[in-house]
């Protein structure tokens, strides 16, 4: 189990780090493909999860013996915190070295979404100092990391769940 994890926790994580910096390169780093960006990243988590489901099918061609949900589920979790690892490095990568003004310029991309929302001044001021507030929190790199490696593995730990109770079998009577 451990060699599929690995296998399959490296293939996840390549994806889950390539297709969004790929994504920057042919989009650019303009706080106009921030949205795309987005959708292209959280879309990326959940495809590049999916190797969850080859790694089952290839853990039950290997074994002759009933799966459990346990295993297929330690399967899930182990490729997902690989995946999730990866991609938590990559983003303070992207941060701090790649684009060390992106935090700046996502911050101020969502300030300037706040002041063209055509709410009331207090309702703005409020909404840009809550953001003013969480920029500081999310420029620490730990904090960053924490961020993005929580993303992952939550949609991990959701496809592992859904994944091991739709694969497992249960051992039968004889």
């Amino acid at each position: 189990m451990k060699k599929l994890i690995m296998k399959y926790g490296l293939i996840a994580g390549v994806v889950v780090v390539c297709i969004p910096f790929i994504g920057s390169l042919v989009m650019g780093s303009d706080p106009s493909t921030y949205q795309m960006g987005e959708i292209i990243g959280y879309s990326t988590m959940i495809f590049s999860l999916l190797t969850i489901f080859l790694a089952v099918k290839e853990y039950k061609v290997q074994c002759n013996e009933v799966v459990s949900f346990k295993q297929i589920f330690l399967l899930g979790i182990g490729i997902t915190f690989i995946a999730a690892f990866m991609f938590g490095v990559y983003n303070v990568l992207y941060a701090t070295v790649i684009e060390p003004d992106f935090m700046n310029n996502y911050f101020n991309y969502y300030i300037e979404n706040i002041r063209n929302s055509g709410a009331t001044e207090e309702v703005i001021n409020q909404q840009i100092a809550q953001l003013e507030q969480e920029k500081s929190f999310f420029m620490n790199p730990l904090v960053n990391f924490s961020v993005m490696f929580a993303s992952v593995f939550m949609i991990g730990l959701i496809i592992s769940v859904v994944f091991a109770f739709s694969q497992s079998e249960r051992k039968r009577a004889s």
